[in-house]
């Protein structure tokens, strides 16, 4: 849970750097229309934002500072939409093109600098070659400072939390299970049950683990078992059974009831090993998750989506166990979140 809070901290942090920068905008074109200077604090930021070469800016606000500006956002602007055309271009993925060049902000804030520097290069050269005066302005110097601040923290959150995604759902025969939402009420009123537990059942969180939290409890219904699934406090470390959220299910290969379970539509009592081996676990799934990372071994396979840190957006996987016969064992998903750990 800590870590959650510190991600949302961090967050507002990130709006704030945003809401500052606008600030900053805002009060220089206010200045410039007025004829008047920006407050002198603006100057200062303007000043001790500085590259490896000091340059000494003029604390002087008129229309030229704001062009500059200005310049700078549509140079960060144009290096935006390239990115993302590049990426689309490259992945034919618009929401996934997206989120790299977020994740790619602070890379496009320092190209952008490099070209806004370039263009000033050659504008006080135009300007010294015309005979006119050509001047670096503090206070626009100030507003891309807080851009720059602004995107440096917004790459760190977004690498942070990563990207959110949908969860996996487990289909037991017209039942579904959302793996990290579904709670043990829906279960109940599926008309299953859980083994030595009522619904009124005290469930504790001893928070020791970072797979399997609540408690493993079988499911049956009709004296049928289903597998098994933790059921875990949502917000808490107790809860009655009913209230508590389904973080993970699993189900032996050599089960009875495997010919009515699905993940994500697919029948797994058809998969085989050679599924594994020789196709995407994404493919077999039937998945388009934004980030994932496949992790296969000579038994095991997983398929983990949203493989950033957990502590904002859950993280959900796809396991598939094989015994040292090569023959099917165990299947499960799971999801993980800081709040239960």
């Amino acid at each position: 849970m800590g870590f959650t809070v510190f991600a949302l901290i961090f967050g507002l942090l990130v709006l704030l750097c945003f809401i500052l920068t606008i600030y900053m905008f805002f009060r220089l074109v206010i200045a410039v229309a007025a004829g008047k200077d920006v407050p002198k604090r603006m100057y200062n930021i303007g000043q001790g934002f500085q590259g490896r070469i000091h340059i000494d800016y003029d604390d002087i606000t008129e229309s030229e500072a704001l062009k500059a500006a200005l310049l700078f956002f549509f140079v960060y602007v144009l290096a935006n939409i390239s990115c993302i055309g590049i990426m689309f271009y490259m992945t034919n993925n618009f929401t996934l093109s997206l989120y790299r060049c977020l994740r790619f902000q602070l890379g496009l804030a320092v190209i952008s600098l490099v070209f806004y520097h370039l263009i000033q290069l050659i504008s006080e050269l135009i300007s010294n070659h015309k005979n006119k005066i050509f001047r670096l302005y503090s206070a626009s110097n100030a507003v891309i400072a807080g851009l720059f601040i602004s995107l440096f923290t917004l790459t760190l959150f977004v690498s942070m939390i990563g990207f959110p995604e949908k969860p996996v759902v487990v289909q037991i025969d017209k039942s579904n299970i959302i793996v990290g939402e579904t709670k043990a009420s829906t279960l109940l009123s599926d008309g299953f049950y859980f083994s030595e537990k009522s619904a009124d059942s005290e469930i504790v969180n001893n928070r020791n683990d970072h797979f399997y939290y609540g408690e493993l409890l079988e499911i049956f219904r009709d004296d049928k078992s289903y597998g098994f699934v933790s059921v875990t406090p949502t917000l808490k470390d107790s809860d009655k059974l009913k209230n508590c959220t389904i973080t993970y299910y699993r189900i032996p290969a050599n089960s009875e009831a495997l010919s009515e379970v699905k993940f994500n539509n697919t029948d797994l009592s058809k998969l085989s090993i050679d599924d594994f081996r020789e196709r995407d676990l994404t493919d077999i799934f039937s998945l388009h998750p934004i980030e994932y990372e496949e992790v296969k071994n000579d038994i095991s396979f997983t398929l983990k989506i949203q493989p950033s840190d957990y502590v904002i957006w859950k993280r959900y996987s796809v396991e598939a166990d094989f015994d040292s016969l090569y023959k099917p064992d165990k299947y499960g998903v799971r999801a993980q979140h800081t709040i239960w750990e």
